[in-house]
């Protein structure tokens, strides 16, 4: 092999096999040169034959992605929403599109599915805190040439409060007659602990007598005549 041909090429001196001894990467060396000489036994030589070896660029990095590792949805929110949308660049290499998938495993909930070219994941039932507080699950990313990568995402279900408070205070009482107007004859009470509770406050509900109110905030009932 002549002078100035790269170092990572070698030639076989009976067979003219020329050899890299390098794994050819595109990004790395896009393209090596070297010069080819033929002697006889009587050592004439030819003139060198210059030869270009150029490295064919392929789709060998596998796309990077951009969307985040969390995602929310606020309970009873309704069944059908996007909870999700992957994105993922492939531009780092030769790019032919990007399509999504779920991996299918223990984590995968059925209720979960993805649109292949948009990567809009859709939660298919209605999110309920009390019954799921957090859905699993995990994208694939793929370009046209099988190069992948995955990414584990959170789902977290906002917890609303949606349960009604329990009234606990009786329900029957009596007072002895001409007690005098304005008396205290009742405490409403009542039990929020089973949700997120801001505090109760009480009314008379329609129907009631029209001699009887309350006070929202004390939660007391007057004999207001």
């Amino acid at each position: 092999m002549a002078e100035g041909s790269d170092a990572a090429l070698s030639i076989d001196a009976a067979t003219g096999a020329v050899t890299l001894a390098t794994d050819p990467d595109h990004e790395t060396q896009a393209q090596y040169s070297f010069a080819v000489m033929a002697t006889d036994a009587a050592g004439n030589a030819s003139e060198a034959q210059s030869v270009t070896l150029d490295i064919n660029d392929i789709d060998d990095v596998a796309p990077a992605f951009l969307s985040g590792s969390n995602a929310t949805i606020i309970e009873n929110s309704g069944s059908g929403q996007v909870v999700y949308t992957a994105t993922a660049d492939d531009s780092a290499d030769i790019s032919d599109g990007v399509t999504f998938s779920l991996l299918s495993g223990t984590n995968l909930d059925p209720a979960l599915t993805i649109d292949a070219t948009t990567g809009e994941v859709t939660l298919n039932e209605q999110p309920d805190f009390e019954a799921k507080p957090e859905y699993f699950f995990t994208v694939l990313a793929e370009d046209g040439s099988g190069q992948g990568v995955v990414k584990h995402v959170t789902l977290s279900v906002i917890n609303v409060d949606d349960t009604a408070p329990t009234i606990l205070s009786s329900d029957s009482l009596a007072v002895n007659e001409n007690i005098g107007a304005g008396q205290l004859i009742y405490t409403a009470t009542a039990d929020d602990s089973l949700d997120i509770s801001a505090g109760v406050t009480f009314s008379l509900a329609e129907g009631s007598d029209a001699a009887l109110a309350i006070d929202s905030v004390y939660r007391c009932s007057d004999i207001s005549y």
